[in-house]
């Protein structure tokens, strides 16, 4: 089965200087057994993984075992918002929370809501990052965002950049359920889009969907985590610790 990743192998083993490579799991909130299944799983092979949290999803549950587990294991996760309720407020058009059909001060109520949810039960753990559900915003979104002291902005390294002088963008590069034309692309071109994207950049990000996230998908991610866990030319670390790499990551 580890065939579809020989062309990552290929590329990783050709490189002449580290890859930094981060993993984002987005809508921690839902769906926690899948989710502390994957997490599970990231643990076996110690590599990092960044989550972005959904405020009003998050139970007081779920806040206690991500805290015990980044206590007890040391800062292998790490938590930032995401979003507010993941609700789609576009009239037409592609989903989005904080698109164009919300004002600013729709947005920053929002936004400052679920800063608060996030703050009082993660404290500390928390970080100054931001994910927009579907990764999409407006510059509104950033404005907002600067206003209440956020740091970085993570959306799809293809999203259109928006104007700010305080936010540290860190994307993501790599979708595991991506579609073309409206279906899923398989493993061997899953493999081929790593591969380019490492061979041509010194980062790369990939986007994790826990609750669509089976024993078999979980299987074949071990086999992902298991190639940059052990390869020499990998770095795995969590968003925040290359957030100062800007040409790298985008």
């Amino acid at each position: 089965m580890t065939a579809w990743l020989d062309p990552v192998r290929m590329v990783l083993n050709q490189r002449n200087c580290q890859l930094n490579c981060y993993f984002r799991d987005d809508d921690a909130g839902w769906d926690d057994l899948t989710l502390f299944k994957l997490l599970d799983l990231f643990q076996l092979y110690a590599v990092p993984i960044d989550l972005a949290v959904i405020p009003k999803c998050l139970s007081k549950v779920l806040a206690t075992e991500l805290v015990l587990r980044i206590s007890e294991y040391g800062h292998q996760i790490g938590l930032h918002q995401h979003g507010y309720n993941h609700s789609n407020h576009q009239s037409t058009g592609r989903k989005c929370e904080f698109g164009d059909c919300r004002t600013a001060d729709q947005q920053f109520s929002d936004i400052v809501i679920g800063q608060r949810i996030l703050k009082d039960c993660l404290g500390d753990y928390l970080q100054p990052m931001f994910t927009p559900p579907w990764n999409r915003c407006t510059q509104d979104t950033v404005d907002v965002l600067e206003s209440l002291g956020f740091e970085s902005l993570s959306r799809d390294y293809s999203a259109v950049l928006l104007q700010t002088d305080q936010l540290q963008e860190i994307p993501v590069h790599i979708d595991w359920f991506a579609k073309r034309k409206g279906v899923r692309l398989d493993f061997q071109m899953l493999g081929k889009q790593m591969a380019q994207r490492i061979q041509q950049h010194d980062s790369i990000g990939i986007m994790l969907h826990h609750q669509m996230t089976s024993a078999d998908e979980r299987a074949v991610l071990a086999e992902l985590l298991e190639l940059v866990s052990t390869h020499s030319s990998v770095h795995t670390c969590l968003m925040t610790e290359i957030s100062g790499c800007y040409s790298e990551i985008l």
